[in-house]
C-alpha cells in the first residue's frame, strides 16, 4: 500500500481558492462573530483540511502574507483540524505523515492578540459538518498548546506585554487567559493593571489625567502609547494633543477616529489635516470603511475622503489598465442595475484615472450594446444619479453585445455583470469578429449573479456560456459574487487574479514555503516555569 497524503486535482483547488476569496470576508461584524457566514464556508474548508492537507498547509502561509485577517483566523483553525497530524499512515504502519497542524501552532505566535483571540473563540464553538466533524466544539492538542506557548512566550518578555497594553490590546490578551484557565505572573498582572483575587499587585498605569497637556504628549511619545488607550486618560484634547495621537495613529486608527478628530475641528488645522491624509495613505483593512465610519460628512468631505481611498488603492494594487463594465439590462437582471449603482465606485477605483480609463455599458439582447455616459463623480452618489431611470428590459440576453464597444476604447480589463444566462446566439462566434482588429482583454471578472455556481460544493450544474466560452478561447477570468464586492481590494486582487491565471495563483500558494515554528516554540522552560509556578 502506497503510505501518501490525498490531494485534490487542480480543478478543485482553483474552484475553492474562488470560494475563499469571496466567501471568506466580514465574518466580524462590528467586533461580533457572524456564525452564519462561518457555516456557510466551514464545510468547504474542512473537507481541504481532511481531504487536500498539502494545499490547506500551504494555503495558511499564503494567507499569512495577506491582508484578509478573515481568512488568516479560519486558515489557522481549519489546519489545525488537518489529516496531517504526524500520526501513522494507518494502523501498523512504519512511517507517519508529515504534521503540517504545525503551521497553524506558528501562524498564532505570529498573530496580535486579537486574532489569537478569534482563533481560541473558534476551539469554543460548536457545529458540525456531515461526513467530517461532528456536533461539538474542535480543540485540537496542536492549537490548545500554540494559544498556551503565546501566552508564555509573551510573559518571559514582558516588554512584549508592554507593547499589546499600549496597542489598546490587554483586554484582549486577558481574556485569553481567561478561556484557557490560565494565570498570569505578578509581573504580567501588574502591567495590564488586573486585579487577581488573593494577589498582591502593584498596578501599573498609563492614567494620564493627573498630567498637564505638555508632560502627557511626552508620555504618549515617551512610551509609545496607543491613542486608543491614550483618548481614554488624556487631561484633555486641544490640538498638540490630537497631533501626538494622530502620530501614534495607524492608518487604520486614523480612519476610525477621524470623527473625533473632525467633529472637534482639528482637521481644519491644516498641519493636522495633512497629517491625518498622510495616515489614512497608509491604511489597508479599513480603507473600503472610509466614509461608512464617519458620520455626518458634507460633500466635500465625501469627494475628499473618495479621493484619498482611490488614491490608496491605487498605490497598493498598481495600474490595472482600462476597464469597461457589462451591466446586464435583461429582464431578469433588475439586480445588475442595482449593483452596478453601488459597487460602480468601487470598480472605478481600481483604475488610474477613471474619466479616461473607465467605461460602461449596458446590453440586453440586441447585435450591438449601449455605453453609457459617465457618472459627473465617480462616487456612489454619482453612480446612482447616472444610472438612475434605468430598467431592466424583457428579451433574450446578448453577453457579447458590448464586446465590440469594449474594445474600441481599449478596455485591458471586462468586468461582466451577469447572470451569464446568455441567448443570442454563440458567444464565441459573436465576438470572433473582432479578435482580427482588436487585442483580446488581458482578463475578465464575472461578478456572477447565476445560482449555477455553486462554490462551496465544487461543481457546476450544465453549460454556463460566458465563463465556459473564456475557458475555450483562452481568456483568463475570475469570479466574484455581488455580495463580495464590498471593496475595491477585492475587486483587484480578483483582477490580478485573473490576469496571472488561476492555475499561476495556485502554483504562488504551494511555493509558498510552509510555515516552521519559531526556535523558542520547543524550549521546555516555558512549561517548566508555568508548572512550577502553579503549584
Amino acid at each position: 500500500m502506497i503510505e501518501e497524503l490525498r490531494e485534490k486535482p487542480l480543478e478543485d483547488r482553483l474552484e475553492f481558492y474562488n470560494f475563499i476569496t469571496t466567501g471568506c470576508t466580514h465574518l466580524y461584524s462590528k467586533g461580533k462573530f457572524q456564525d452564519d457566514k462561518f457555516m456557510a464556508i466551514a464545510p468547504a474548508f474542512i473537507k481541504f483540511a481532511k481531504d487536500d492537507p498539502i494545499f490547506m498547509a500551504h494555503l495558511l502561509s499564503w494567507a499569512m502574507k495577506k491582508e484578509s485577517k478573515d481568512l488568516q483566523v479560519v486558515s489557522t483553525f481549519f489546519n489545525g483540524l488537518s489529516d496531517a497530524d504526524g500520526t501513522p499512515f494507518f494502523k501498523g504502519s512504519n512511517k507517519n505523515k508529515p504534521n503540517f497542524r504545525s503551521a497553524s501552532s506558528a501562524a498564532i505566535q505570529m498573530m496580535a492578540p486579537n486574532l489569537a483571540l478569534r482563533v481560541l473563540e473558534l476551539t469554543r464553538f460548536k457545529f458540525g459538518v456531515k461526513d467530517y466533524l461532528t456536533e461539538a466544539g474542535h480543540y485540537p492538542t496542536t492549537l490548545g498548546t500554540a494559544l498556551r506557548k503565546y501566552i508564555l512566550y509573551r510573559e518571559s518578555n514582558p516588554d512584549m506585554i508592554r507593547g499589546l497594553k499600549t496597542a489598546g490590546l490587554g483586554n484582549k490578551f486577558k481574556k485569553m487567559y481567561k478561556l484557557l484557565h490560565m494565570a498570569p505572573t505578578i509581573e504580567t498582572a501588574a502591567i495590564l493593571g488586573w486585579k487577581q483575587k488573593g494577589r498582591i499587585i502593584e498596578k501599573i498605569s498609563y492614567n494620564l489625567s493627573e498630567l498637564t497637556w505638555q508632560e502627557a504628549i511626552e508620555k504618549i511619545k515617551k512610551d509609545k502609547i496607543s491613542p486608543i488607550v491614550a483618548l481614554s486618560s488624556v487631561p484633555t484634547i486641544n490640538a498638540p494633543i490630537a497631533k501626538a495621537l494622530l502620530e501614534r495613529c495607524t492608518g487604520n486608527q486614523a480612519i476610525i477616529l477621524q470623527n473625533m478628530f473632525r467633529n472637534r475641528g482639528f482637521l481644519d488645522i491644516p498641519e493636522i489635516k495633512e497629517l491625518f491624509v498622510e495616515k489614512v495613505k497608509t491604511a489597508k483593512t479599513v480603507v473600503d470603511r472610509i466614509d461608512t465610519l464617519a458620520k455626518d460628512l458634507s460633500d466635500e468631505d465625501k469627494k475628499e475622503m473618495s479621493e484619498v481611498r482611490s488614491k490608496v488603492r491605487k498605490e497598493q494594487f498598481g495600474k490595472v489598465g482600462k476597464i469597461y463594465m457589462h451591466i446586464d439590462g435583461s429582464s431578469s437582471m433588475s439586480g445588475a442595475i442595482e449593483f452596478a449603482k453601488e459597487a460602480g465606485a468601487i470598480i472605478a477605483e481600481c483604475v488610474n484615472d477613471p474619466q479616461e480609463d473607465f467605461a460602461w455599458g449596458v446590453f440586453r439582447d440586441g447585435t450591438r450594446g449601449r455605453t453609457l455616459k459617465l457618472p459627473d463623480e465617480f462616487t456612489k452618489e454619482g453612480f446612482h444619479q447616472a444610472l438612475y431611470g434605468l430598467r431592466a428590459d424583457a428579451g433574450g440576453t446578448n453577453c457579447a453585445a458590448c464586446y465590440g464597444l469594449a474594445r474600441e476604447f481599449g478596455a485591458e480589463v471586462d468586468i461582466y455583470v451577469t447572470d451569464q444566462q446568455h441567448n443570442t446566439g454563440n458567444f464565441i462566434e459573436l465576438i470572433k469578429k473582432f479578435t482580427e482588429f482588436f487585442p483580446r482583454p488581458k482578463a475578465s471578472l464575472i461578478v456572477n449573479f447565476s445560482s449555477d455556481i455553486v462554490l462551496g460544493h465544487f461543481r457546476r450544474s450544465g453549460g454556463i456560456p460566458l465563463q465556459d466560452s473564456f475557458e475555450k478561447m483562452g481568456i483568463p477570468y475570475s469570479i466574484l459574487k455581488p455580495e463580495a464586492v464590498k471593496s475595491s481590494a477585492l475587486v483587484a486582487q480578483a483582477i490580478a487574479t485573473a490576469i496571472k491565471g488561476m492555475s499561476a495563483i495556485i502554483d504562488e500558494i504551494m511555493d509558498i514555503p510552509i510555515l516552521r515554528l519559531p526556535r523558542w516554540y520547543n524550549d521546555p522552560s516555558l512549561e517548566e516555569d508555568y508548572k512550577e509556578r502553579m503549584k
